[in-house]
């Protein structure tokens, strides 16, 4: 590089020097080496040195069509489109400097990288004007201009009338219209380029194949595929990634991931891809052990593959792998890329690190749509009620219109804290902006109305919905189950499942539909059709349906086995189901080994001793109660006290047993004492008029 340096300085000396003598009365202009001051100016660009060619090039008193042509070309590869623009203005007007169609196409490759519609327009006429545009070179630029300023017509006019085209014609027309989603127009022009005597290189394939990818045509795909091991493009990272992608969307996983393994070379992008794929398989595990295979392998991440995985931390709920991911984008700078600061964000409130969220949240620099819809949905699901309207305020002051996502959330805390007023306004808004028939929306409105008690306005708008999806469904089949209408429940599943697949969730309505009618054998049909009908392989929570099922209608003994028999690891939530139903049909024995398995798992469980000791009390058994009480004390177990809120326009008050915090706590409790008071003055009244009748 010093050496680069050295000479330019040299040739500048000499530029210099030739000026002060053509000053002379003699006239004579020594000889000036532009061939070799050029080859240094394309050597420092070349080397990432561009401020010194620019310095270099504003040295020099005398420039030709190369030394612009040099220059422009270096501000075009630093993505500096701006800088390039303002140089070929200042050689545009420069009579002693020819244009030719190297610089135009570098020109318009600038208009199209900076977006300058305008711009590229005026250098189209004069290519026109000049004859240029029948260049290959201008004719390709001027279609990536127009395709990538989104003026894809104007792009297919400027190919349609180019008189030759060469690789680069046909992959910056394919590529256009893959950039705007008319995939199908894209593979009808590789059709035709394959028709054509032009050879495709691997962009024009990559380019090809994720128009297959975008629109699901896997076959389609396939055949490119074939074509690309034909002429050993299958290899190339850059197709290998793309065809990775095209096996993942048409779900295909299995070939990805076999494609991965046979890649020679793995770049960032590979490792992103094969991240992604695992977490769409649900493998989040893999995922994170992916990563860490390609930081072995020395890769080093993006800002896509940093998101990728730390939403598989999210998903996993897994807050020390994300806390470490977390401070490795901080040592590498990422925390400026949106899709990573939303990666976090959702992160840390999957986890029920609100704090840490809201803490990442507002120190973004930035923040679009998916950042509110991603603080907003952690403060839903965490029960604040409050802050999450409070930030949804907060985002349309900013500007940003919320979306199907961040008013369905709303509408999610709405169901589950049952405040109907604030999820009515939410739906209001709903049909002030027209997406009342989006299928998430839909299902949401279904499911708050339905938690709010309003099953009635629930099936008002399942009827009306014209979609058939399956989300709608079974949030109407859940809220029937959930509101006793077993009988409701069970027909509507019938119906669906002539129309429609149903998923595990739908099966976990129809199942606690059956539990709550006590249709042990209707329920033990579905069940097994699970497996049997639509391979579903049963959860934990359907499981759970079972032995609830089992449960209520007395079978304690069939429910014990089945919880013995789950392929899962029994856990504190089947047994104390179990427990409960053992306190109402009075099974003193059952209760005790229930009771031993759940706190074995959780040694200070209260509702466990309160329950078991309940049960021994029941039936007359006071010194195993009594025993019960005895280990409590010792354990220091203390039973939570219970908890309840009411809202007050447009206001939470949450009451603990025994606490008396409120701020309107004094006045509050005397107008229950005063209540209790009346009541029992009512009581009195009614035992005196008994009396004398």
């Amino acid at each position: 590089m010093g050496s680069y340096n050295a000479c330019a300085d040299h040739h500048i000396d000499l530029l210099e020097r030739s000026k002060d003598h053509s000053t002379q009365k003699t006239q004579v202009v020594p000889h000036v080496d532009l061939l070799g001051i050029n080859f240094h100016l394309k050597q420092l660009i070349k080397t990432g040195y561009l401020n010194d060619a620019r310095s270099l090039f504003d040295k020099m008193p005398q420039r030709d069509e190369i030394s612009w042509t040099t220059m422009i070309s270096g501000y075009v590869s630093f993505s500096n489109a701006s800088e390039a623009l303002t140089l070929f203005s200042r050689m545009w007007v420069d009579p002693t400097i020819p244009i030719d169609p190297f610089v135009l196409a570098l020109a318009l490759k600038a208009c199209g990288c900076n977006s300058e519609l305008k711009y590229g327009k005026s250098i189209h006429g004069y290519s026109v004007k000049t004859g240029f545009v029948n260049s290959v070179f201008v004719g390709s630029a001027l279609l990536d201009m127009y395709s990538k300023s989104g003026c894809i017509s104007l792009g297919c006019r400027v190919f349609d009338e180019m008189p030759e085209r060469n690789v680069v014609s046909w992959t910056a027309i394919i590529t256009g219209l893959v950039r705007a989603g008319y995939n199908k127009e894209a593979l009808k022009y590789f059709a035709h380029m394959w028709e054509s005597d032009v050879q495709c290189d691997s962009y024009t394939f990559a380019s090809a194949l994720k128009a297959c990818a975008d629109s699901n045509a896997l076959n389609y795909g396939r055949e490119i595929h074939a074509q690309t091991m034909k002429v050993g493009f299958d290899s190339s990272s850059f197709v290998a990634n793309t065809l990775a992608t095209l096996y993942n969307k048409c779900g295909r996983m299995d070939y990805g991931l076999h494609l991965f393994e046979r890649m020679r070379t793995r770049d960032v992008v590979s490792w992103t891809t094969i991240i992604a794929t695992y977490l769409q398989m649900g493998r989040e595990e893999t995922a994170v052990q992916m990563f860490i295979r390609m930081r072995e392998s020395d890769v080093s991440p993006n800002e896509f593959t940093f998101a990728a995985v730390i939403s598989g931390c999210a998903g996993l709920a897994k807050i020390e792998w994300g806390e470490q991911l977390h401070a490795h984008v901080l040592c590498m700078g990422f925390m400026d890329s949106l899709s990573v600061a939303n990666a976090i964000t959702k992160m840390y409130s999957n986890c029920g690190r609100l704090n840490s969220s809201s803490m990442v949240f507002h120190g973004m620099i930035r923040r679009d749509v998916v950042s509110w819809s991603t603080i907003i949905a952690g403060y839903s699901q965490g029960g604040q009620c409050l802050e999450a309207f409070e930030l949804l305020s907060c985002m349309r002051r900013e500007g940003t219109k919320p979306n199907e996502f961040t008013l369905a959330s709303l509408l999610s805390v709405c169901g589950n804290m049952a405040i109907l007023e604030l999820g009515r306004q939410v739906h209001a808004h709903v049909l002030s902006i027209g997406i009342e028939r989006d299928v998430m929306i839909n299902s949401a409105l279904i499911n708050m109305y339905s938690k709010c008690g309003g099953i009635a306005e629930a099936s008002r708008i399942f009827d009306a919905a014209e979609g058939e999806d399956v989300v709608s469904w079974t949030a109407m089949i859940n809220g029937y189950a959930e509101h006793g209408y077993s009988k409701e429940a069970i027909n509507l599943f019938e119906k669906m499942s002539q129309v429609l697949k149903p998923d595990d969730v739908t099966f976990i309505g129809v199942l606690s539909a059956c539990g709550h009618a006590g249709l042990v054998d209707l329920g033990f049909h579905y069940f097994n059709s699970m497996t049997r009908e639509y391979l579903i392989h049963p959860g934990k929570e359907h499981y759970g349906c079972m032995i609830d099922l089992l449960c209520r209608a007395g079978r304690l003994r069939d429910a014990e086995q089945m919880i013995h028999s789950m392929p899962f690891k029994q856990d504190d939530v089947v047994w104390s189901t179990l427990l409960r139903a053992c306190r109402v049909h009075g099974d003193v024995e059952c209760a005790k080994r229930t009771a031993k398995h759940i706190l074995e798992l959780d040694p200070n469980c209260a509702g466990t001793h309160i329950t078991l000791c309940n049960i021994y009390s029941a039936t007359g058994r006071w010194e195993d109660a009594a025993d019960v009480r005895k280990q409590m004390r010792s354990k220091g177990v203390i039973k939570e006290p219970g908890w309840s809120w009411i809202k007050v326009k447009d206001h939470v008050s949450a009451f603990v047993a025994g606490d008396r915090s409120h701020p309107q706590g004094e006045g509050i409790y005397t107008m229950l004492d005063l209540l209790l008071l009346v009541s029992r003055w009512e009581e009195m009244d009614a035992l005196e008029i008994g009396s004398s009748v």
